[in-house]
Order: C-alpha cells, then structure tokens, then sequence
C-alpha cells in the first residue's frame, strides 16, 4: 500500500494521534473513552476533535479500571470495537482486568497507551514502565509505534508524518484492530503508542484544519485491509452427528456471537435445554438450573415409579461455567460431549470432549419419555426455588432477583453481577425470550460491573437511536460488587449521561456467596475459643452507606426492605424512566434501589431447595 505523505502544520506525536483515530473510525470505532493525562495528551485532543464533528461520542473517566470496564461494556453490548485511552505508567496497569474479561469472552477492547519513547524505559525517567506487552496472554494482539517517532528525529522531521511511517502506523493499526475483530480468536488488544515532545498543538483551530486534511489525505490513498489471523487451534468446520434417539441434554452457556447461538438453539429446539441467564436466547423445553443435580445419578425412584436420570449424550453450546452439577456431568467419561463453539476458546474442562465442532447434523428423534423426565426434572427444581421462597421469613437476594425476573420487559437489557447474582438469575428462570442479559463471567471476577453496565447501558440506547426513551437497562450486584466499583458513579457534568440505567444492590451486609459454599459451614464459623472466623474473613461486614455514597454522586437512590417495596420501585422507574428520590441534587441518568437483604435467611433457603433436588 502506498500511503501518502502527511504535510500538516503539527508535531509527529500529533499528527500520529490523528491517524490512530482516523484509522480507529474507519474500522468501525463509534464510541471512545479517554481518561485523562499528560502523554495521551495528544490522543485526547484527537478523540475531542472527532467527537466535535460527530465522527464518534467521546467519554472521560477519570479512573482507567473504570474507563476499561466502561469500555468493555459497550464492545461487549455492541460487537464494535470500542478504545480506551490513557497516559502511560500505571494507568496502564489498571486496564489488566478488563483485558482479561474482554480476552476470555472475545470483546473487542482496544487499549490505546500512550508511553515515553521506548529509549526512556529503565532510565528513571518518569512515569515509565515496561508497559509493551503488559497485559501477557491477555492480549490477543500487542503491537508499539515507537518507531515512529524515532524516524522522525533521525529524519530531523518536525511537523507532520513522511509517507513510510503514515504506512507503518496504517498497518500497525489495522492489524491490531484486525486481531480484536477476529471471528473466532478477538478479543482484548495493546496499541502502544510512544510520543515524543513537542506534543499538543499551539492552538485548538490548528487541530481541526490538520484533522480535516488528514481525513481527506487517507480518503484518497487505496486501502488495504489487515488479514485476520489464522485460528489458534484446527476445530472441525463439518457438521458432527448428533443422534437424538439417544438420552440427550443441551447445555447452553455464554456465545460470542448471539445469532449463531440462536441458530443452534433453533437446530436444537426439540431438545431439553439448561440455559444459563446469559445464554443467547430462552430455550424451547427449558431444563430448570435448580435441578442439575438429578441428572448425575443414573435413575431417580418414588414408591413404584423410577425413571433414568443420566443422559448418554450431551450437546454443550457456548461456554457455561456456573453451576457445580453440571460441571460434574461434562467430566462423566460415560457420558458422550459434543461441544458447539463459535469461538477458538473450547469449553472442556475434564478434556471428555468427544468432538468440539462449529456445527452439528441432528439425527434420530427424541424420545418421548425421556422428554417427560426432563420436563419432570424442571418441574422439581423451580417448585423447589419456589416453595424455599415462600416457605422464608426473610427477604433475601433471591427473592430481590426473583422480583426483578417478574418485571422484566420485552427489549430490556440485564446486567448480571457474576458472583452470587447470576446464579439467582437461573434460579429465577432465565434467560427470557426478548431479554438480552450479560455478565462478566469470563473470567467471573465481581469488579467492573457498574462500569461494564453504564457501557451495556450507552450501547443498548445507541442501538435504537429514534426510540422516545432510551430503552430500559437493569443491573443487578451485591453489594461488595457495587461497593468494588462505586467510583463508576461518578460521571462529570460535561460528560454524555446513561438513559434509563437502574441499578438493583442487594444488600446483605457482606459475601452472601460463602454463606452457601464449604467455608460457611457451620463447624468453621468460629474457632475453638469463639473468636469469629467465617463473618471477619469471608462474611466481611460493612459500614458503608449505599444512600450517602449515591446522594455524593448525585445518583437517585431508594431503600427496598420487602419483595413488595422492590418491585414498586422497579414499577415506579419502568414508567417514570427515573425514581422519585429525596436526593434533591441527583442530577444522572443513574438510578440506584437498595435491598436490604438477610444472609441468614439465604443459608436456610440453599437447605431447603438442597433436601428437595439432592438425589438421594
């Protein structure tokens, strides 16, 4: 490709930052955010001046864990990739989380660290690190443009590119954003860019004018696009047989690409399906979560009846990763596991996969009594949830997330924290026809997911741009979840606010999780002399004021202390797209209810629902 010489009246590092962004909006880039800094002063001003003329919408945050999340959420909501920006040093480091996520569950998140010239490194020169390459395997694709500005002061060049290095940094570009794209193997990305002094322009006109001549420069220079690579491991691309005579289970988890998922749902319609709340679309003849546990064991028996419980075959779809007894189904080597993956990230963790394939060939037909004892199955395990919750005193996080199940609407988007939450959303029945729900489950981590839902939030009302109101966007965390990334909240008063966000908290106080797993039984709840161990290590006691830290945020916030006050206030938002609230000052499109919880109640509904679905 022969690229054009840049003849404009600004520095390399400018004039560089100006192509990044070009070449960002030519791949697709529609949203950026930009956190503040010295170095990425030039990539700032760039993104300010595309948002100026309505080439993307800009988004500062001020905390780049926060901006990445932000960013996460609306690549993963959207499928476009999506940059942030920082300066160089530590800010860079803050991102590593979101890459994970983004990395294992394939959304194309673009970090764009601005850096010192690479010379600079180990010299004691400040604010640098070695940040090329930081992210590891994190990152799908890492590339630097330090060259660059090496070029141009061998070259004694001060103002603008020569045409050698505006191809490099063309390629380098597309490349990476190639690789974040990819199909199969995208996911979280490093453009490293080094910028050398002088940095900002002597005045805002200038940038426009050299923005505006850089745009139409590239415009009429060829194009050739980046080659994806080659996929990270050969998967068979020829439909595998599925034989439907046999007792057969699906098993549906997270999928990269939502319409293929719905696809082999479609294919796979006449099948009983377990689907995880942030599987691609609401199964058929659903298989009720609650009741896994009743397929490990190879017949259930009552009086005279006994049924075969154990599939001979299961088809796995996507990446499932939440519950204990269907992990314990997908490592019985008497089982046969075909998985169904859209991605080059294959889910099999016991290495039991008897195929791993992009598409299956259904044969045979399904048995009408299997269908029955599946149907059965899903009977028990919701009647289970159901009766442990009316049979309660205590309003838990179960009952919060049952309610919110109740209020959902066709076209709402679902925020899913990925600890305790997402597991009462199954519980609760989803995933819902029409109800799009994520989670950060890649890597199940519980911090970024106010940010990852404002992300979800703005991406969801950008996808139905001419609607009278933004359509309606529900998070639903714990509250350490919400405490982690509380700094989410704080959204500047010259920044785009989210439309219709309501964040649901459920307060118990501290890890609701353990009440539930080993550590929260009852022999390891204290030591021998008394002293507290479970509540200080993994119960973690608060003393945080959900309400003040809303009021200093100036988010709207309201106290639900029953099933009823919750979903009143879930009503009172769906209609109003806002909380009536005694936070005079709240001024965000952010709304927050609190339910205040009970932890002990949790632990006697886990024993109820076990002592009904545990084969025995």
């Amino acid at each position: 490709m022969n690229a054009p010489q840049l003849d404009v009246p600004i520095s390399p590092a400018m004039a560089t930052a100006l192509v990044v962004v070009e070449e960002l909006i030519e791949a697709g880039v529609r949203e950026a955010v930009v956190c503040p800094g010295s170095r990425s002063a030039p990539l700032a001003i760039a993104v300010a001046e595309a948002s100026r003329v309505g080439r993307l919408r800009m988004h500062v945050r001020t905390d780049e864990r926060t901006g990445a999340f932000f960013a996460l959420g609306l690549a993963k909501y959207s499928r476009r990739p999506v940059p942030v920006i920082m300066t160089s040093g530590t800010a860079v480091a803050n991102c590593l989380p979101a890459m994970v996520e983004a990395t294992l569950t394939h959304a194309p998140l673009i970090v764009v660290s601005a850096n010192r010239p690479l010379h600079m490194v180990g010299t004691g020169a400040n604010q640098t690190i070695d940040q090329v390459g930081i992210f590891g395997s994190h990152s799908v694709c890492t590339r630097t443009l330090d060259q660059i500005g090496e070029a141009c002061a061998q070259r004694g060049i001060t103002e603008g590119l020569p045409a050698d290095q505006v191809g490099y940094l063309q390629n380098t570009v597309r490349e990476v954003i190639a690789a974040a794209m990819h199909p199969t193997a995208g996911g979280g990305v490093q453009l490293d860019v080094p910028l050398r002094e002088p940095l900002v322009p002597k005045d805002s006109a200038v940038v426009g004018l050299a923005a505006s001549e850089i745009q139409e420069t590239l415009s009429r220079a060829p194009k050739k696009p980046a080659e994806p690579g080659r996929p990270s491991r050969e998967i068979s691309s020829e439909a595998v047989e599925v034989d439907l005579a046999k007792r057969t289970l699906v098993i549906v988890g997270e999928v990269t690409d939502r319409a293929w998922g719905r696809q082999i749902m479609d294919q796979l319609a006449d099948v009983p399906t377990m689907a995880e709340p942030i599987a691609p679309d609401a199964p058929e003849i659903p298989v009720h979560s609650g009741a896994a546990a009743m397929f490990t064991t190879d017949a259930v028996a009552h009086g005279e009846y006994s049924a075969v419980t154990r599939p001979e075959q299961i088809v796995v779809v996507g990446r499932p990763t939440l519950h204990r007894p269907v992990a314990k189904l997908l490592a019985d080597p008497h089982i046969r596991v075909v998985v169904v993956t859209d991605t080059d990230t294959v889910t099999d963790v016991s290495g039991t996969a008897a195929a791993v394939t992009r598409a299956i060939k259904l044969t045979g037909k399904a048995d009408q009594q299997w269908l029955s004892v599946c149907r059965a199955i899903s009977d028990m395990g919701a009647d289970a949830v159901r009766q442990a919750l009316e049979g309660s005193e205590d309003f838990t996080a179960i009952h919060a997330v049952a309610a919110v199940a109740d209020s959902l609407r066709d076209g709402d988007a679902v925020v899913l924290g990925a600890s305790t939450t997402v597991r009462d959303a199954s519980r609760a029945g989803l995933p819902f026809a029409g109800v799009e729900a994520l989670a950060n489950r890649g890597a199940a981590g519980i911090d970024g997911t106010i940010s990852t839902a404002v992300g979800v939030a703005f991406a969801h009302g950008a996808s139905e741009p001419d609607a009278m109101r933004a359509p309606r966007t529900i998070a639903v965390m714990g509250d350490l979840t919400f405490l982690h990334d509380v700094g989410a909240l704080n959204v500047g008063p010259l920044e785009p606010q989210p439309d219709n966000l309501l964040i649901i908290v459920t307060n118990d106080n501290g890890g609701g999780i353990f009440e539930t797993l080993e550590p929260g039984r009852e022999e390891l709840r204290t030591f021998p002399d008394g002293s507290e161990m479970f509540e200080r290590i993994f119960g973690t006691p608060l003393q945080a004021d959900i309400g003040k830290l809303c009021a200093g945020f100036g988010v709207s916030h309201r106290l639900a202390t029953n099933p009823t006050e919750l979903a009143l206030a879930i009503e009172e938002h769906a209609e109003l797209g806002y909380l009536s609230s005694t936070n005079e000052s709240a001024e965000s499109g952010i709304a927050v209810i609190e339910a205040q919880v009970s932890r002990a109640g949790r632990r006697q509904i886990e024993k109820a629902i076990r002592e009904v679905v545990t084969p025995r």
